[in-house]
């Protein structure tokens, strides 16, 4: 088996080592489901005919909807 070495900060570390777990397995674990994260990712957007340009004009879009909602909700503006 391939090893793969990372850097984590001291505090991260400490805390890690407190219960005395194989991290081995979890990490590995959540790396897979990430790479199948990715995967699902790259086949939605192979179909997609949205152009970066759209998805950040809609990221946009959304943004400043959210952005009205909350302001509205914060107020309490019922409109």
């Amino acid at each position: 088996m391939a090893e793969v070495k990372i850097k984590i900060p001291e505090d991260l570390k400490r805390r890690m080592e407190k219960f005395g777990v194989d991290w081995s397995p979890l990490i590995r674990s959540a790396i897979e489901r990430e790479i199948q994260d990715f995967i699902e990712m790259e086949r939605i957007i192979s179909k997609s005919k949205m152009t970066e340009e759209d998805a950040l004009k809609l990221g946009d879009k959304i943004s400043k909807s959210i952005a009205e909602r909350f302001i509205k909700h914060v107020t309490g503006d019922r409109r």
